[in-house]
């Protein structure tokens, strides 16, 4: 059976990372998923800056579960050599922050033009897989809006022709595309590593909290209960609050169910959300804050 932990992209809880900090700590989450630091990408600070961050994630008794990494969040029509510093700069910044796990993209493309440019995908994302195996550090495929991995058989056929490429499944990002969650999570499976939580429902392309919407999450986890005894990390991205640093790299209109003065304030009713669920579903927390049956 599987023990789940909780991590975040606290960048929806805050700016700073006093403040992220500050969210984690009393929402008792003790993992993190780094994307954006004072709005700023974590992919572009120093290696001074970066063993900064880690000090004071350490100093408060944070890990770094995966870098939150805007890697393949690019046309495939850009030039992919120009784009190899980006990677291998983010391989070092995984290390730096003692993590293994890279959350990436497969590229926006066309969604009629799948086939045009799927060889291509593959290519690159081979690629990029094998500077990151070099270096003791796994890619994982989070299943984005408009890029080759939108779906569950794009997905499929990334994890099983890129081989050491892990899977991320976000049950949101499948029902805003009014794809089908069980067939997203079995896609998945084939190299199944982490999750990202947020839920949606499709005909009102609204982002609720976990087990508002479609995503079945519960019997999401429970098929990855039944899957692994690994540590599993569950990486809420509430979504529920127009916060800066994510208008600046996606531009989806934000609509919920719910009615929030910060994007503090969300993210603490996001965890609660989860936390409903999981007690639901029949898993407890022991005294390390991890969730299994």
């Amino acid at each position: 059976m599987a023990r789940f932990a909780f991590s975040a992209f606290a960048d929806e809880a805050g700016v700073s990372l006093d403040e992220q900090i500050a969210a984690l700590l009393a929402n008792g989450i003790h993992y993190i998923e780094p994307r954006n630091i004072g709005g700023k990408s974590i992919v572009d600070f120093s290696d001074e800056e970066i063993l900064e961050i880690k000090a004071k994630l350490d100093a408060n008794g944070i890990k770094v579960g995966s870098v939150g990494s805007p890697i393949g969040k690019y046309p495939i029509t850009d030039d992919f050599d120009a784009y190899i510093p980006k990677v291998k700069r983010a391989i070092e910044i995984a290390k730096l922050l003692g993590t293994k796990y890279i959350r990436i993209f497969s590229f926006f493309v066309k969604q009629e033009e799948l086939s045009t440019y799927r060889d291509e995908v593959i290519r690159r994302m081979k690629a990029m897989v094998a500077l990151a195996e070099a270096e003791g550090v796994v890619l994982c495929h989070e299943n984005e809006s408009k890029i080759y991995g939108q779906m569950p058989a794009e997905v499929r056929d990334v994890l099983t022709n890129v081989p050491g490429l892990g899977g991320i499944f976000d049950a949101a990002n499948y029902r805003m595309n009014n794809a089908d969650t069980m067939e997203g999570i079995g896609a998945t499976l084939i190299n199944f590593r982490y999750l990202h939580i947020k839920d949606a429902i499709y005909d009102r392309q609204t982002i609720v909290p976990a087990g508002e919407g479609e995503g079945r999450i519960g019997d999401v986890l429970d098929i990855v209960n039944g899957h692994t005894d690994d540590l599993v990390y569950l990486t809420l991205e509430p979504h529920l609050h127009a916060f800066l640093a994510y208008k600046q790299i996606d531009d989806h209109e934000l609509k919920g169910m719910h009615s929030f003065e910060n994007g503090r304030d969300a993210f603490d009713f996001a965890v609660k959300a989860l936390e409903k669920l999981l007690t639901e579903h029949g898993y407890g927390k022991d005294e390390n804050g991890i969730w299994k049956k």
